[in-house]
C-alpha cells in the first residue's frame, strides 16, 4: 500500500502537470500558428497585389475603365492576364480593384469565381461593413491594414494595395482575399496533431512513472544538444536565428547606422520533386540548393526561413558586386538545367529577388523583405515556376 501511495503521489502531480501544460501549449500554439498563417497569407496576397499594381494595371487606365467598362481598349486582355495570375496564387479566392469615392466603391475589375459573378467595371458597390472604418483613409489614398470580415463573400482576409499615379494620387486599390475558413481548417488540424501528441506523451509519462517509482529512482535523462538556431537538414541558420538578427538590424535602423540589402530566394519545384521522386530525393534537392546558395553568397547571414525559402542579409561592403553574384547564380542554375548527366534532384532551380534598405521608406526589415519577396515573385512568374499546388 505504501508503495502505491508513493507511486500516486508522483503520478498525480505528473498527470495534472502534463494536462495543464498540454492545455496551455495547445492554446498558445493555436494562437501562434493562426497568427503565423494570417501573416503568411497577408504577405502572400501582398505579393500578388503589389505585382498587379506594379506591372499589370496602369494608373492612367483606371478612369477610362470605370467610364467605358468592358468596352475599354485592352480590358479583355487585362482580365485574361489577371485570371492567369490568380490561377498561379491558389490561396487567393477573390481578386478585384475598387476606386473608393463618397458614393461607394467604383469597380475597376472584379474577377468571376465559381460561386460569384464579379461586378462589371463602372458599377458602384456599397462599402462593406468591415471597410467602413477605413472609408475616409481609402478616399485619401492611405495604406490600409489587412481586414478580416465575414459578410457577403464569406469569412475572408482582405489585403488592399493602393495604385498611385505619377503624381502620387491613388487611383484605386488592388484587393486580394484569402479564405479564413481554410486558414482555420489548418489551425484545427494543428490542434488535433498537438492534442494527439500530448495524449501519447501523457501515456508514456504514466508508464514511465509506474515502471520507475517502484524503485524510488528516476533515471537521469541526457540533455539534447541545443540546436535552436540551426536547420538540421541544410546546416544553415534557421528562422529563429533570422528573427533574432532582425532585432540587431532594426536597432541599427533606429540608430541611423543601417546599410543593408535582403535577398529572397525561393526554390522551385520542391513539391514536384517530393511527389515524383520521394522525400529523400526532395531533401537532397534542398541540400543541393543550400550548397549552391552558400557557394555564391556565403553563409554568414544565410537563413532557411521556410520549407523552400532562403533569405540572405548583406551589410555594408558585403553588398558590393552583388549583382554579379546574382547573375553568376542564375547562370549556374541555367547550366544545371541543361546538364543531361545530372539527376533531376541535382538540377537546382530557384528564383531570387533583392531589395535594398531605403532610409525614410522602410520602417523595419519586414518591409525590405516584402519588397525582396515581390521582386522574387516577379522573377518566378517570368520563369513560369510559381507554385500551383
Amino acid at each position: 500500500m505504501k508503495r502505491k501511495t508513493i507511486r500516486w503521489k508522483i503520478l498525480i502531480p505528473l498527470i495534472l502537470g502534463i494536462l495543464i501544460m498540454a492545455a496551455a501549449f495547445i492554446l498558445i500554439s493555436y494562437q501562434t500558428y493562426r497568427q503565423y498563417e494570417i501573416d503568411d497569407c497577408v504577405n502572400y496576397a501582398r505579393g500578388l497585389t503589389g505585382l498587379i499594381a506594379h506591372d499589370i494595371v496602369k494608373a492612367n487606365d483606371v478612369e477610362g475603365i470605370i467610364r467605358m467598362g468592358r468596352a475599354f481598349p485592352r480590358y479583355k486582355e487585362l482580365i485574361e492576364k489577371l485570371n492567369k495570375l490568380r490561377d498561379a496564387y491558389p490561396d487567393v479566392v477573390y481578386l478585384y480593384a475598387y476606386r473608393p469615392l463618397k458614393d461607394g466603391l467604383h469597380v475597376v475589375f472584379d474577377l468571376d469565381t465559381d460561386e460569384f459573378k464579379g461586378s462589371a467595371p463602372g458599377e458602384v458597390e456599397h462599402y462593406y461593413e468591415a471597410f467602413k472604418p477605413y472609408q475616409q483613409d481609402m478616399m485619401d489614398g492611405k495604406e490600409i491594414p489587412p481586414i478580416i470580415s465575414n459578410e457577403k463573400y464569406g469569412h475572408v482576409l482582405s489585403v488592399l494595395t493602393p495604385l498611385y499615379d505619377a503624381r502620387g494620387v491613388c487611383q484605386c486599390y488592388i484587393g486580394a482575399d484569402c479564405s479564413m475558413n481554410q486558414l482555420d481548417r489548418y489551425a484545427r488540424n494543428v490542434i488535433h496533431r498537438i492534442g494527439s501528441f500530448f495524449l501519447i506523451v501523457m501515456a508514456l509519462a504514466l508508464i514511465f512513472g509506474i515502471l520507475f517509482t517502484d524503485r524510488g529512482v528516476l533515471r537521469p535523462m541526457n540533455r539534447l544538444e541545443n540546436k535552436a538556431y540551426l536547420d538540421t537538414l541544410t546546416g544553415l541558420k534557421n528562422r529563429t536565428a533570422y528573427y533574432d538578427y532582425n532585432q540587431v538590424i532594426n536597432k541599427k535602423m533606429d540608430d541611423g547606422r543601417a546599410d543593408y540589402s535582403i535577398l529572397m530566394i525561393d526554390i522551385n519545384f520542391l513539391k514536384r520533386m517530393n511527389d515524383e521522386y520521394g522525400h529523400e530525393q526532395g531533401n537532397l534537392y534542398l541540400q543541393g540548393a543550400a550548397e549552391l546558395i552558400r557557394k555564391h553568397f556565403g553563409d554568414e547571414h544565410l537563413y532557411r526561413i521556410g520549407g523552400d525559402e532562403f533569405v540572405i542579409i548583406l551589410e555594408g561592403k558585403a553588398q558590393e558586386g552583388i549583382e554579379e553574384k546574382i547573375r553568376a547564380f542564375k547562370d549556374e542554375i541555367a547550366r544545371l538545367k541543361e546538364d543531361d548527366s545530372l539527376q533531376p534532384w541535382e538540377k537546382v532551380s530557384a528564383a531570387v529577388g533583392m531589395a535594398k534598405y531605403e532610409k525614410g521608406r522602410d520602417a523595419s526589415t519586414e518591409e525590405v523583405l516584402r519588397r525582396a519577396d515581390e521582386a522574387m515573385y516577379r522573377q518566378k512568374i517570368a520563369m513560369k515556376a510559381v507554385r500551383t499546388e
